[in-house]
């Protein structure tokens, strides 16, 4: 049987995992599709902190950059002699393509974006540039902070992704190229969550599929609101494997589709099992949010004490404890929660408001 470098490359890159940290931003930023309504960090009691935005992507491995270089490579045929460009003095230097390969598979990304960036002076249309020039791009972002450096990185390789499947030349390797695109267009965020969700679904049509992209096509739709397809690729994600990220993501669009029994599911694995703090806080709001809406103030309670307990500093947990004693008419407990609130952060509005109201 012929040895099948993309039959390789897709089974071996299955073993990725996304980190928790890349899909949580998502999950708690402001403007995120389906938090529109409640964009303000501090509405769902999370204090802002630095919880890695420079993680927001997922890690890459030395193996998998030699796994998908070595794919590439040899689809593309670097080995041949004929591959190779040479340069004319005092001009941009155009590097042979197996020198690429080599660099690409040592894990170093910034020169090969470097050696790619010089070779497309010379070749613009070549689509082995053009492929390792976008894959670099984005993986390079991954490792910096949210900012101009980042987001034109990302721009850079959506364009050199998107040219090299339209240059015309010979791209056996599209639908990894498509599956990289798409997971570019969901970090450049909001705006082209529609594109992250076409080229994920191209990948997969055309026979590659991560094992991150069921969760990112989840979370593509989600924030286009479409939580009926949201849920549909949660749950594929689920039977694949389940996370607190996404047992989390899923119990948000199964509440915007007003399935309360199986948000609360859901949202009690996450309480039962995540690591994270910060997830098991938004679970715990939701929770309570969701007894506050059907008059059960002893379980919100429990839920918003259970907060406070875990973090002395969440405004919104104190915050929502005054709402619960006002409601027992208790409003010495009440006003003493919202001063705690207002003391841990002075912007906390409602908290203010409610002080300044007469009992």
């Amino acid at each position: 049987m012929s040895f099948n470098p993309l039959l390789w490359m897709c089974n071996t890159l299955h073993c990725r995992q996304p980190h928790q940290s890349d899909l949580l931003r998502q999950l708690i930023e402001p403007g995120f599709g389906f938090f529109m309504k409640n964009s303000r960090l501090r509405s769902w009691g999370i204090r802002k902190t630095n919880i890695g935005r420079g993680s927001r992507l997922l890690p890459v491995g030395i193996v998998i950059v030699a796994i998908i270089g070595i794919s590439l490579g040899l689809y593309f045929g670097i080995f041949n002699q004929n591959s190779m460009k040479t340069s004319i003095p005092g001009e941009v230097q155009s590097y042979p393509k197996s020198a690429v390969l080599e660099i690409w598979s040592s894990g170093d990304k910034t020169a090969t974006l470097k050696m790619t960036r010089a070779s497309l002076e010379i070749s613009p249309l070549d689509p082995f540039y053009l492929s390792f020039n976008g894959i670099a791009a984005y993986y390079i972002s991954s490792d910096k902070p949210e900012g101009e450096e980042k987001q034109s990185l990302l721009d850079e390789a959506v364009f050199s992704l998107r040219k090299a499947m339209a240059s015309g030349g010979k791209l056996p390797v599209a639908a990894q190229v498509e599956y990289v695109l798409g997971k570019a267009y969901f970090q450049k965020g909001q705006p082209w969550y529609d594109l992250a969700a076409k080229y994920l679904s191209l990948a997969k049509k055309d026979g590659y599929e991560g094992r991150d992209s069921e969760q990112y096509l989840g979370l593509s739709y989600a924030g286009l609101l479409d939580h009926e397809a949201a849920v549909s690729h949660f749950e594929a994600a689920l039977e694949q494997g389940s996370s607190d990220v996404l047992m989390l993501s899923a119990a948000i669009s199964y509440k915007e589709l007003g399935n309360l029994e199986k948000t609360s599911e859901l949202l009690g694995k996450v309480v039962e099992s995540a690591s994270d703090a910060l997830i098991v806080q938004r679970a715990r709001f939701m929770l309570g949010d969701m007894a506050m809406a059907i008059g059960d103030t002893g379980k919100a309670q429990e839920q918003y004490q259970a907060i406070v307990d875990t973090d002395p500093r969440s405004a919104e947990g104190w915050f929502r404890l005054g709402l619960i004693a006002e409601i027992m008419k208790d409003p010495i407990k009440a006003r003493a929660d919202w001063r705690k609130a207002t003391s841990i952060d002075p912007n906390h509005i409602e908290a203010r408001k409610k002080l300044a109201e007469r009992l």
